[in-house]
């Protein structure tokens, strides 16, 4: 049999070649051709492409559908039947972990929420935690859910501080135990100095376990000590460091600026922060408007607004204003044995602020 020259190979090569590369672009063409995608592609390709044929064809074949449908009906039916999901609920699941099409069966997904029920999840805080982060039905009880449960008990944390923490931030189940959670923890532990504070601290703020050390806690950590002034290992510093970890520094200076703006004095602003580190979080227009009430309106000194910080968290409208115009009325026209001062006022609860509104309404007075 005669071998094929070195020439007929090379034509036949690039045959081949000009064969593919009209099949690319009659791939191209057809995508084009449908619309979706043509304005992505401006530029027009003309070709005389062989003489034949293409069929539509579905995105999916048979049997990729017939699996899809599976799946789908296999997570569905658990979440529906075993949790209690709407079917609002399990679209949410599906559109944020489509991962979980993938599983033929619902083994996996079922141990999971056997799991959490049995490390004291409640019904409301299953479906929530499985809203929240969908994906936790597709970790592996055995190799990666049971061991961090168990070494977090460990540290000294009961079944019930790990289930609020993972109910909290549940991601920090698909983190590796050996390489990101046992190295956090250990500087973490550092930072606070004993395995009591530790645990002190990651029930407060249980981020820390999901933020990294060395980029978010441990700036944090210097910014809660020397710029707000409150002291490692106490409640108070974990509180702060839960408000402002999740928050950049430029947002943190803005938030110091704006305070400063509203007449406020240094260790004023500093008081509000040590009391009250949510502050960070209150939008800059609410603060705004509750100082300028507080201090113009119904006549507060600033440093007393300091001390209860409380109060700037307060509704502007549903809450400071109709209890101001209350607590004038009763000052004035009323003969209350005793009357709170307005910052009392302020707190009561809603059940406490009833007893002396009812006396308003009891004169036939209205309050504006």
């Amino acid at each position: 049999m005669k071998k094929p020259s070195i020439r007929s190979s090379t034509r036949l090569a690039a045959r081949i070649s000009v064969c593919s590369a009209m099949a690319f672009v009659l791939f191209w063409r057809c995508i084009v051709c449908s619309g979706k995608y043509s304005s992505c592609f401006p530029l027009e390709i003309k070709f005389h492409p062989p003489s034949f044929t293409f069929a539509p064809c579905s995105p999916l074949s048979s049997s990729s559908s017939s699996c899809f449908t599976s799946s789908l009906n296999i997570i569905s039916n658990l979440l529906t039947k075993e949790c209690g999901f709407s079917s609002s609920q399990v679209t949410a699941v599906m559109r944020r972990a489509p991962l979980l099409l993938r599983n033929k069966s619902d083994h996996t997904a079922r141990e999971v929420i056997h799991l959490l029920r049995d490390s004291g999840f409640t019904e409301n805080k299953l479906t929530t935690t499985i809203l929240r982060y969908p994906l936790i039905l597709t970790l592996r009880v055995d190799r990666q859910l049971r061991p961090k449960m168990e070494f977090l008990k460990k540290m000294g944390l009961s079944t019930q501080d790990t289930a609020n923490i993972i109910f909290k931030r549940p991601r920090l189940l698909s983190l590796s135990l050996e390489s990101c959670l046992v190295p956090r923890i250990f500087h973490i532990e550092t930072l606070f100095g004993s395995k009591d504070n530790l645990c002190k601290v990651l029930r407060i703020v249980p981020q820390l376990l999901v933020s990294d050390f060395e980029k978010q806690v441990k700036p944090k950590v210097e910014f809660v000590k020397n710029s707000i002034g409150i002291p490692e290992g106490s409640t108070a510093f974990a509180r702060a460091l839960g408000a402002v970890i999740g928050l950049r520094f430029e947002t943190l200076e803005a938030k110091i600026k704006n305070l400063a703006s509203l007449g406020l004095a240094e260790e004023e602003i500093g008081q509000i922060l040590k009391k009250d580190p949510l502050a960070f979080r209150y939008s800059t227009k609410k603060m705004k408007e509750n100082i300028d009430f507080l201090t113009h309106t119904a006549g507060l000194e600033s440093k007393i607004v300091a001390w209860n910080p409380k109060i700037l968290s307060l509704s502007l409208e549903k809450r400071l204003k109709p209890r101001f115009e209350v607590f004038q009325y009763l000052r004035t026209y009323s003969h209350v044995k005793y009357l709170p001062n307005l910052v009392s006022f302020f707190k009561l609860s809603e059940q406490e602020f009833l007893k002396y509104s009812g006396q308003v309404k009891s004169n036939d007075h209205t309050v504006s």
